[in-house]
């Protein structure tokens, strides 16, 4: 009997991601061992790993087993729990249970035969299933609970919870420790997955598993050791063996319905995820029957949340799809036809009457592909790809089952499904004649690739796809050379973006479309800006800030923010990232959303938001993981680590760029995150004052994936110049300032204006020179509100006028330098700040932040989490931080705010 995250008999038990939970059991163990009872009670999921975690708790202890097991037949038989009680040795305590016995009595009678079991050696009492045990038995093992304080005795309790973490009526167990085991996470739930398979998974077979399955041990495990060549090739979605114990389990429990609530599960069978009314009105006498929805709700198979029901695994429910009754689903899939029809909603009628094996007349394609078209055109675009999928099964070979499953995969794509847009491509590839329907292939797994694999592939396929299209689709075939420019940015092979420029020049014609005409300016102004040539990328740039204010394609307002943010208008920048999202939100091309957020995030940081630039990446991280674009995620990542490289924090920084790596950024030639890296590392090193290592860090952009990256190294100049001229290196921080001066001095940018000013003060040689630029900088500072840039800026003045024997001038800049840093919460920053202070004859309290009350942005996520229940662990995965982390800043809220405990907190922000 296993949970899962088991291995086939013979094969060693492995818990992926349960370490913590084990290593919490082998502590109680132990405190048992020694004589003092423990209870514990572990809850979560069908298939979450109880039962193995129970047996794993047995054989690490060497402890005698006790076991029992609820049974749903047997719940409401008062103490017929107890009757099954059985040891390890088969000698069952029949006196326990006696019915002349009241709950006391047989608790006592059951301590006294597990005491004197302990006289022979520690025991282990396990209780499995404890929801479904009657609940007089529960009651008496609730009162031993209470009372094996001197016995070396390990009482654990396995709780089965509902889909949304729900615990069914056990209050005899209120008040005992519990363990709530979550979903695995993606790293976890992917070496599981890799152990168990038969066969070695790729990658987007991998990130498939992981997201249907929903991080249960058990539905990976069964998933993996049922892959065939196709699915682990990521060509077909995961499924379940049928044989397997959450099918036939799930089978059981469907068979054992009374008809009412078995024909309300077979709607949803069928239906996937319906609205409460739509089930209603499908089967009227069976949704008003009584006890219809009590049975169905405590089988476990279903959950309701607000006005949507749906089944509560996507896995079982297709897999039940094969072991349905045909007749039954027959007639599911027409009462669901019947309604929707009523409604309206052609597509969905369509789609279940097919389903029900109805020919339609003989125009079953086209009414498919005219039912897939309306849903694209309401934005559902989960339904349209379906419904062309399903239109390319009843077409002939050739290009129009091709071009209905392209279809099919640009709305998967639309839908943020990545994996499955994928899987639709490959299909569509054999089957390709036409040059038009390949240039549309090429087309799509060119953003794909983009977005979710190599760049350099997907550059050449949307290159073909441009040539392709340019005589059918002019505004597809240059969005086409835009994207495959794009993809030579992320590979750093600047050379390559030039011929697209050019190439896109010569197609230019004198009647272009707006939407055209923004991307043609496009290409100039940044080609123009990556050579250098800053004075002449200015206009273009501009029209493409001004074209992209009036546009409506996601895509074009994205672009208008790099030129905002090139051209240094950040607010502007910011303000269209934001539009972009909204749009692409909106318009249902949910994929262009974590592109976004790249801008978002970057705008802001430059705006010296640190907050606002760490929620961006982390929100789109979050979706680009949702969407498998693993591309994205790597972006959000490195930015996430700039972010805290720029704050100072060298912890988060390397947790992160772990992270990074974890996405196999090394192995697809991503350059310009790997120039963002170094960036990163740098800024880290220069906060915890090694300049000559953040030296070497910024030189690494010359050396990796692609060369020099000419858009990441202008950013990083200041950087470069602060660390090379605490090196010595005076030359070499000279050119590059020059470079920056020449960007500078063509934008708008009164913040980046202030850097340049800093760089000059650092390498000036006269004192008076170094003095009015550094006056200047902290001018442009203020103006700008770029704070944290402030308190650098006055740090390194203040290092100036110490040297200078002024230390009365340098205290007033400290002061103010180290209040900004502990407000940003950059406190290796603040503690160079307070060295300096020292240095100048003054000194400050120590680093808990007592002096600024505030919260700093990341403490109020931590502190938002805390309320909600997050754990330690929980909150270190959401925010891409280590758990140590989190309690440095737990710590510190728990200062400022005067509280002494999570619960105080929780209730505070409550």
């Amino acid at each position: 009997m296993s949970d899962g995250n088991t291995g086939r008999a013979g094969r060693s038990t492995r818990l992926h991601g349960r370490e913590d939970t084990v290593d919490e059991l082998r502590e109680r163990s132990a405190r048992a061992a020694e004589g003092n009872g423990a209870v514990v009670v572990l809850t979560g999921p069908r298939g979450s790993g109880k039962t193995t975690l129970l047996e794993r708790v047995a054989r690490d202890t060497g402890f005698a087993a006790v076991d029992l097991c609820g049974v749903r037949a047997e719940r409401d038989l008062p103490l017929s729990g107890l009757a099954r009680l059985a040891t390890s040795d088969d000698a069952g305590p029949e006196a326990v249970c006696s019915p002349e016995h009241d709950e006391i009595a047989c608790c006592t009678a059951l301590l006294r035969e597990l005491t004197t079991r302990c006289r022979r050696g520690p025991v282990l009492l396990r209780v499995d299933d404890a929801g479904l045990v009657d609940p007089a038995s529960l009651r008496v093992l609730g009162l031993l609970g209470r009372r094996l304080h001197r016995l070396p005795l390990l009482l654990v309790f396995a709780v089965e919870t509902d889909p949304l973490g729900r615990e069914p009526a056990t209050e005899p167990l209120e008040g005992f420790d519990r363990i709530a085991l979550g979903p695995l996470d993606e790293w976890a739930g992917a070496r599981l997955l890799r152990e168990r398979a038969r066969c070695s998974p790729a990658p987007e077979a991998v990130e498939d598993a992981l997201a249907r399955c929903g991080g249960l041990p058990l539905a990976l495990s069964e998933v993996a050791e049922s892959l065939t060549a196709e699915r682990a090739a990521g060509l077909a979605p995961p499924r379940l063996p049928p044989d397997g114990r959450l099918l036939t389990e799930a089978g059981n429990e469907l068979r054992g319905l009374a008809p009412s609530a078995r024909r309300l599960a077979l709607l949803l069978v069928v239906g996937e995820r319906l609205s409460l009314e739509t089930v209603h009105r499908a089967a009227p006498e069976d949704s008003a029957a009584p006890g219809a929805w009590r049975e169905l709700l405590g089988a476990g198979l279903v959950h309701v949340s607000e006005r949507t029901v749906r089944f509560s695994c996507e896995l079982v429910r297709v897999g039940l799809l094969d072991r349905v009754c045909p007749a039954e689903s027959r007639e599911a899939h027409l009462r669901l036809a019947e309604v929707f029809e009523r409604d309206g909603d052609r597509a969905r009628a369509v789609r279940h009457r097919c389903a029900a094996g109805e020919d339609l007349g003989g125009r079953l394609p086209a009414e498919l592909a005219e039912a897939a078209e309306t849903a694209s055109g309401v934005r559902d675009h989960s339904a349209a790809s379906e419904l062309h999928e399903l239109a390319a099964a009843h077409c002939a070979e050739g290009d129009d089952r091709a071009e209905r499953l392209l279809a099919a995969g640009r709305e998967a794509w639309a839908d943020g499904d990545t994996r499955r847009a994928r899987a639709l491509s490959r299909r569509a590839g054999p089957l390709v004649r036409e040059v038009r329907t390949r240039a549309a292939n090429e087309l799509l797994r060119g953003g794909l690739e983009l977005c979710d694999g190599d760049p350099d592939t997907a550059r050449r396929s949307l290159t073909t796809a441009a040539e392709a299209l340019l005589g059918t689709d002019r505004k597809a075939a240059f969005r086409a050379l835009m994207l495959a420019g794009e993809a030579s940015c992320v590979t750093g092979d600047y050379r390559g973006y030039y011929a697209l420029a050019e190439r896109a020049e010569q197609l230019r014609s004198r009647e272009e479309t707006a939407e055209v005409t923004l991307m043609l300016e496009h290409f100039e102004g940044m080609s123009a800006t990556f050579r250098g040539r800053h004075a002449a990328a200015v206009p273009p740039l501009r029209r493409v800030v001004r074209l992209a204010g009036s546009a409506v394609d996601p895509m074009s307002v994205i672009w208008g923010s790099q030129a905002a943010f090139t051209l240094g208008l950040l607010e502007t920048s910011r303000e269209l990232a934001r539009r972009a999202r909204g749009l692409a939100h909106r318009n249902g091309d949910t994929a262009q959303e974590p592109w976004a957020c790249v801008y978002g995030c970057l705008s802001a940081l430059a705006l010296d938001r640190y907050a606002e630039a760490d929620a961006a990446a982390l929100e789109g991280l979050r979706l680009a993981r949702a969407f498998g674009q693993r591309n994205r995620a790597v972006d959000h990542l490195v930015l996430l680590a700039l972010v805290a490289a720029l704050r100072g924090d060298l912890e988060t920084v390397r947790v992160r760029l772990d992270r990074a790596c974890a996405e196999e950024m090394s192995g697809r030639g991503l350059g310009r995150p790997d120039a963002f890296v170094s960036w990163g590392a740098a800024c880290a090193e220069l906060a915890h004052g090694r300049p000559a290592e953040a030296t070497r860090q910024l030189r690494l952009m010359s050396s990796g994936a692609g060369g020099f990256n000419p858009a990441v190294g202008v950013l990083a100049a200041p950087h470069f110049v602060e660390a090379a001229v605490s090196c010595g290196e005076f030359e070499s921080a000279g050119r590059l300032l020059t470079a920056f001066d020449r960007w500078v001095s063509s934008t708008e940018s009164p913040a980046r204006l202030a850097l340049s000013h800093r760089c000059h003060a650092l390498l000036a040689r006269r004192t008076s020179e170094a003095e009015e630029r550094f006056r200047t900088a902290v001018e442009l500072h203020r103006g700008s509100g770029s704070s944290l840039e402030l308190a650098k800026t006055e740090l390194l003045y203040a290092g100036r006028l110490r040297r200078a024997r002024r230390p009365t001038d340098a205290r007033e800049l400290l002061g103010e330098a180290h209040t900004i840093f502990l407000r940003y919460g950059a406190e290796r920053w603040a503690d160079r700040a307070r060295a300096e202070l020292r240095a100048a004859g003054h000194t400050v309290p120590g680093g808990d932040g007592a002096a600024v009350p505030e919260l700093t942005g990341q403490q109020s996520r931590i502190s938002a989490l805390v309320a909600e229940g997050a754990t330690n662990r929980e909150i270190a995965e959401r925010l891409c931080i280590s758990e140590r982390t989190v309690e440095h800043h737990l710590r510190n809220v728990f200062v400022k705010l005067g509280v002494r405990s999570r619960v105080e907190l929780t209730r505070m922000l409550g």
